[in-house]
């Protein structure tokens, strides 16, 4: 992991590496951070927050060091043909670090990255972050009243139009990888960046409706075909009429053909057992 300013660690097979801006972090701060990272790496921290298909997430609040709270992503090796894609990119910590770094320059929300680690051989990698003040979209659909449901899904959809006009297209960005972390006016923060990219492609229509399909496919917590109006009508107050009429079929039907998918293949079940009892996750 290079071309950023920090510290560099090699300890237990892993390279760790410190984000310069942590620099006000204490010495014991950053030795607890790296026997947590490695607490998670082995299975073993506290909290397991939930296992996706690539990546386990794991929960540590650190009461005697500044009361800091962090999620600690472990990512798996890249298996199969993925593999050869990954040949000449960087590793994914760094490429988070660095898309969370263009998109803060930006003024997109993102967690605060505490600490990167790659192995040296297995090819696993760490990503910590803080905890993200506030909730899920998902969590906040399923508590909050119907004024602030309205304001905030109108806004989610013109946050989500700021950020493919800044060129970006989010790798996964579904209702738990997006938190609503103020209100008067919604505010909002974007996890999870592993295949975040700047892209050309955003000026494309195609890439920025996949993006909408993977925020509006998922039938959870009571999330209507007008709940989806309201995020597209934020997100598209800016279009012209006819384009606004053209794109809104377009999305309609692609949305059409994934949940139709997603009910085939059960994908709504899956979602919903992978995440369990446990608390939601925040991070990178």
């Amino acid at each position: 992991m290079t071309r950023f300013d920090g510290v560099p660690l090699t300890r237990g097979g892993w390279t760790f590496f410190l984000p310069d801006y942590d620099a006000r972090y204490s010495e014991e701060l950053r030795e607890r951070l790296i026997d947590s990272a490695f607490a998670a790496i082995d299975g073993t921290l506290s909290t397991r927050v939930r296992r996706s298909r690539h990546a386990e997430t794991w929960f540590e609040h650190f009461d005697q060091v500044g009361g800091l709270a962090a999620y600690f992503k472990v990512l798996d090796p890249i298996r199969g043909l993925n593999r050869v894609r990954w040949i000449f990119r960087r590793r994914r910590a760094a490429h988070v670090a660095s898309v969370s770094e263009h998109l803060r320059a930006d003024a997109v929300g993102v967690p605060e990255i505490l600490l990167l680690g790659a192995e040296r051989r297995g090819g696993r990698e760490i990503i910590v972050t803080a905890r993200v003040e506030g909730f899920s979209v998902a969590r906040h659909l399923r508590r909050a009243k119907l004024a602030s449901r309205r304001v905030v899904l109108r806004a989610l959809g013109a946050e989500v139009a700021r950020l493919h006009r800044a060129g970006y297209i989010h790798g996964d960005l579904s209702p738990f990888n997006i938190f609503v972390t103020g209100l008067e006016p919604p505010q909002f923060v974007f996890i999870d960046h592993e295949r975040t990219r700047r892209t050309i492609l955003s000026r494309f229509a195609r890439p920025r409706m996949r993006n909408l399909v993977q925020l509006g496919h998922l039938e959870l917590f009571g999330i209507t075909n007008t709940d989806r109006m309201r995020v597209w009508c934020g997100y598209s107050a800016t279009f012209s009429v006819r384009r606004r009429r053209v794109e809104r079929r377009r999305i309609a039907a692609m949305l059409r053909d994934r949940i139709a998918q997603d009910r085939k293949g059960g994908v709504a079940d899956r979602v919903a057992s992978s995440l369990g009892p446990r608390r939601e996750a925040s991070g990178s």
